[in-house]
């Protein structure tokens, strides 16, 4: 069984050494979307650019797929008199 590596980069890589024994590339797809959820499900990873992506590896530099996932908050809210967004929100374009 072929051994597949997950890395995660959210503008901070965490590079896997490790690795997990999967059957096959369709297989290291699924573990990848799983991976960027599980990451994503919480929020104190989503401070910085609001994508993740792992990146799949089958060898020390030998890349296979790249799996990206896009939070980002659309807030409709509006506070009176406030005439910019706080850093890090994006704007409403409805």
């Amino acid at each position: 069984m072929p051994r597949f590596f997950f890395d995660i980069d959210d503008s901070v890589s965490i590079h896997d050494d490790i690795g997990q024994d999967l059957a096959d590339p369709t297989a290291a797809q699924a573990e990848a979307f799983r991976r960027a959820a599980d990451y994503g499900s919480d929020p104190a990873n989503l401070k910085t650019s609001g994508v993740i992506v792992v990146t799949v590896r089958d060898g020390p530099v030998s890349e296979v797929l790249k799996v990206r996932l896009i939070c980002q908050v659309d807030d409709r809210r509006s506070t009176p008199g406030a005439n910019s967004m706080e850093a890090g929100s994006m704007p409403y374009v409805g």
